[in-house]
């Protein structure tokens, strides 16, 4: 591996950070200044701001108040007034109730209330009240956003509930209200008595690595602020849990988990270095994903995630620069040596680790997982067809299939789902436009939509006729897949070794090198059909 720069954190963000300035408008004049959405204000192509691009005031903020080697923008005019100016529309966007839209107008979005207000008031709390313009009035702001936050809870996606925790204890230090901290610890009761045995919380139903980090993140936050045991109890065994999914070449996750992420928001587990062994792997893992450009970073982002997490490796940086923790340590030691062969009943993932080979699969997810190899790693999403046009998947999460697991043997069946892709049509758009702007200010209406886009657009919950089946062989010295299906197609429609998903998960599809690097090709495969329908039967010899 190439030799690590000073601080990877910091020099990984310093070379996006024009990337990021240039999603905000900067023009004083302008009935826009401060927007971080250049798809609002520059290409004119959405119709609201998203609020979630205003956490990018955090990541100007943490540059405007370290100095480091190479940050020029270290107590810079410029930062500041612009600073100001995302703060200011920040509250300009904000709805009457206190609550904030990330995608479409009278929103009320439970995570852009959440993670803007933990970021405003980060910013705030960082800036002070000499430096900011609006002090008082942001404050304000948070407390709308605060009160809103009480009165609401979300248990789908746990990450979001975690950034309401954090945020509401975090605008408590700064208006001295009770009732905030108050509710802030009744969520994170709800939050710890809902983790899984296995050390994860649900995100539509499963773990997920990237959002299970964030979750980290947020809760060592509260953890700096409240120093609760049973949240560092409750965090450690998360980062327990996560440890088994570090790659060897630096890559993590992917589509054997819930929500398909590949990431590992960095700061959480910085912080947590001196307090939790786990973590302070972790955080090399981290380093050295980083700086080899195996896993995503800051560059991978697309612009709209960039605004919204690039200050996460900023504070992963900073909090690195003032520990003990070396930047050369040798992962590579650890995961080399690592051996794991354990099956995690809850989730419906085995993940098995030899000298030769690292296995992960989730039954769940039809038996979804990647194989990794020296030099080599083998992608692959379930079984996938085309049939009379359409696609149908086995790697949709479906905890009604049946799996089981031995020693040696893995088995998943189910029924197979048909490809959700729906796709935003111009009289659509007209239609959902013209009625939210009617309607969409309705509390019922808003839940409603979102619970029917969620199952519309995430959730698979309509499966088809047709029957699959996978079985995995586990030798010494191969792997065996064998796959079924109760529907005679040609061998050209049955497709595997695939790195696919469908469903919509903003923080997913990011790209990364692996992906153009060998990616099976080497597995001997057989095809056959019968009157009962079509099996495929791949070995991969380690």
């Amino acid at each position: 591996m190439k030799s690590v720069p000073e601080n990877i954190f910091l020099s990984s963000v310093l070379a996006n950070a024009p990337r990021l300035l240039g999603q905000l408008n900067r023009n004083p004049l302008s009935g826009s200044y401060g927007s971080f959405d250049r798809d609002y204000w520059h290409y004119r192509t959405n119709d609201i701001s998203s609020a979630r691009c205003q956490e990018a005031a955090l990541t100007l903020a943490l540059l405007y108040k370290h100095n480091f080697p190479g940050n020029k923008y270290y107590h810079s005019e410029k930062i500041l007034g612009w600073i100001n100016a995302s703060l200011s529309f920040a509250l300009k966007i904000q709805n009457r109730d206190g609550s904030f839209n990330e995608w479409y107008i009278n929103e009320s979005s439970y995570v852009a209330t959440a993670f803007l207000s933990a970021a405003l008031a980060e910013t705030i709390g960082l800036m002070g009240k000499e430096k900011l313009e609006d002090y008082d009035k942001i404050l304000g702001g948070l407390e709308k956003a605060a009160d809103w936050l009480i009165k609401h809870n979300e248990t789908s996606v746990f990450n979001q509930l975690a950034g309401s925790v954090f945020a509401l204890a975090k605008i408590s230090f700064l208006t001295s209200c009770e009732k905030y901290l108050k509710t802030a610890g009744e969520k994170l009761n709800l939050i710890i008595s809902r983790q899984s045995s296995e050390g994860w919380w649900g995100e539509y139903g499963g773990p997920d690595v990237g959002y299970l980090s964030l979750m980290i993140d947020y809760l060592a936050k509260y953890y700096e602020l409240d120093k609760r045991e049973d949240v560092l109890i409750s965090i450690k065994r998360a980062c327990a849990f996560l440890i088994n999914f570090l790659h060897p070449n630096f890559t993590v996750g992917g589509e054997y988990m819930s929500r398909n992420t590949e990431y590992l928001i960095p700061s959480g587990f910085v912080y947590l270095s001196d307090l939790d062994a786990n973590a302070k792997i972790i955080t090399a893992f981290n380093i050295a994903s980083l700086s080899s450009g195996s896993g995503i970073g800051p560059a991978s982002l697309d612009d709209r995630y960039l605004c919204y997490i690039l200050y996460n490796w900023l504070q992963a940086g900073i909090s690195l620069s003032h520990s003990g923790i070396s930047q050369r340590a040798d992962i590579n030691d650890y995961l080399t040596a690592r051996r794991i062969n354990i099956f995690l009943k809850d989730s419906g993932i085995r993940i098995r680790q030899t000298e030769k080979y690292y296995f992960a699969a989730n039954l769940y997810k039809g038996g979804a997982f990647r194989l990794y190899l020296p030099g080599r790693q083998y992608f692959d999403s379930g079984v996938e067809i085309k049939l009379a046009g359409r696609g149908l998947i086995s790697g949709a999460l479906d905890y009604s299939n049946e799996i089981a697991s031995e020693e040696g043997c893995l088995t998943v069946s189910g029924r197979l789902k048909p490809i959700k892709e729906p796709l935003m049509k111009t009289p659509i758009m007209i239609l959902f436009k013209t009625w939210q702007i009617v309607f969409g200010k309705f509390s019922n209406w808003q839940a409603f939509l979102k619970d029917f886009l969620r199952k519309k657009m995430i959730s698979y919950k309509d499966p088809s006729h047709i029957l699959f089946k996978r079985e995995f062989i586990i030798n010494n010295d191969s792997l065996i897949v064998k796959d079924w299906i109760s529907k005679i197609i040609k061998e050209k429609d049955f497709f595997c070794e695939q790195k696919t998903s469908y469903n919509f998960i903003p923080s997913s599809k990011f790209f990364t090198s692996q992906e153009v690097e060998d990616n099976g090709g080497r597995a001997e495969k057989e095809f056959s059909g019968s009157r009962g329908g079509c099996s495929l039967r791949r070995i991969f010899n380690f």
